[in-house]
């Protein structure tokens, strides 16, 4: 199993409710595949660096997680079909 970080920016006109639905969802998809979660960092809303689809801020979640890597691809399935995460980036971060 390998160590990876994923970091997600949800989009900032959503409610609470949708924010919990959709980390509980990216959480779901890492442990029902095997993986597990190691560390959970939310973030709040930050301001972006540049504009991402009209918006100027975003809500930051990181998960620290173990998994195979077709867990990782799972995710990013996942992810590209929902349309609160608006943008997502998953690392490698085995030591070596």
């Amino acid at each position: 199993m390998h160590k990876y970080e994923l970091m997600f920016i949800i989009r900032p006109d959503v409610d609470e409710d949708t924010i919990k639905a959709t980390r509980d969802k990216v959480q779901s998809v890492i442990t029902e595949n095997g993986g597990e979660i190691i560390d959970t960092n939310d973030m709040g809303k930050r301001r972006l660096a540049y504009l991402i689809d009209k918006y100027r801020e975003g809500i930051y979640t990181v998960y620290t997680f173990q998994a195979k890597a077709d867990v990782v691809t799972e995710l990013d399935r996942v992810i590209n079909i929902n349309d609160n995460i608006i943008r997502h980036l998953v690392i490698n971060i085995n030591e070596k």
